[in-house]
């Protein structure tokens, strides 16, 4: 018996389009967005059996949420956990604009190292839990055999594979999130090994990382943030090989204590 995580990035923002941190702060999608919002929502509606969409309560995923609860007819709720990483002053500020008031910022980014929160940033501890503890509940909620679309941000998708699958020390953005991909996790329980009081854990499968199949031909590639991996997007993925190296990874199944 197994649930089904489809795990979706929002379309293209407006702050995406003029190469803005947006962080926390609200951004429309674009028409470009909305049309990417349409083509996921056709590819969910062929391919998964969805009982409910949850989105992060931002505009640029609500609207894409939107989009694949009217394709589908199914009901809609926001979690506020879902949402973006809080960057504190840096929401809202172009490239040259952190390089120019944050000098220590593009550094660290650079060697995809984590940093110290400037004032008013959340901190990526404050980000993993409030993002395990949504997921936790999103999970704990789905009954056997059901799937659920949760639509969300790059920096949430990445917290939400770190926790999953025990990354500690590969980065803030181990993984590429492309506008309107669609990432899909397998979850199945089983008993605990050694455990005699019935106690059981969660089997995590990626079945899918960053597919923008359905938007393959309508998807700009991404500006560099400052030696960041971006573009072409396919290049970027870890293979198996590389993700087996993870410590939760053994081959293609995750497993944590529940």
């Amino acid at each position: 018996m197994s649930k089904f995580l489809w795990l979706v990035r929002h379309g293209e923002s407006l702050g995406n389009l003029e190469q803005r941190i947006q962080g926390s702060d609200d951004s429309p999608l674009t028409d470009l967005g909305r049309q990417q919002a349409r083509l996921v929502a056709a590819r969910l509606a062929q391919e998964a059996q969805l009982s409910e969409v949850i989105s992060s309560s931002l505009s640029r995923a609500a609207e894409t949420a939107e989009a694949i609860s009217q394709a589908m007819n199914l009901p809609l709720r926001f979690d506020p956990r879902l949402n973006e990483y809080n960057f504190g002053p840096l929401n809202g500020l172009t490239r040259e604009e952190i390089a120019r008031r944050f000098p220590e910022v593009p550094a660290a980014w650079k060697a995809n190292e984590f940093w110290e929160p400037l004032p008013g940033e959340e901190g990526d501890p404050a980000l993993e839990a409030r993002v395990k503890a949504a997921m936790n509940d999103i999970i704990d909620g789905m009954i056997e055999e059901t799937a659920v679309a949760v639509v969300t941000h790059g920096g949430t998708l990445n917290a939400c594979l770190r926790t999953t699958l025990g990354i500690v020390d590969r980065g803030w953005r181990t993984f590429a999130f492309d506008n309107a991909s669609v990432s899909l996790l397998q979850i199945q329980a089983s008993a605990r090994a050694g455990a005699s009081d019935g106690a059981t854990q969660r089997n995590y499968r990626v079945l899918l990382l960053n597919d923008i199949s359905h938007v393959k031909e309508i998807i700009r590639v991404r500006p560099t943030w400052f030696g960041s991996r971006r573009a072409p997007v396919e290049k970027q993925l870890p293979t198996t090989q590389e993700l087996s190296e993870f410590p939760n990874f053994a081959l293609g199944w995750l497993e944590e204590e529940e």
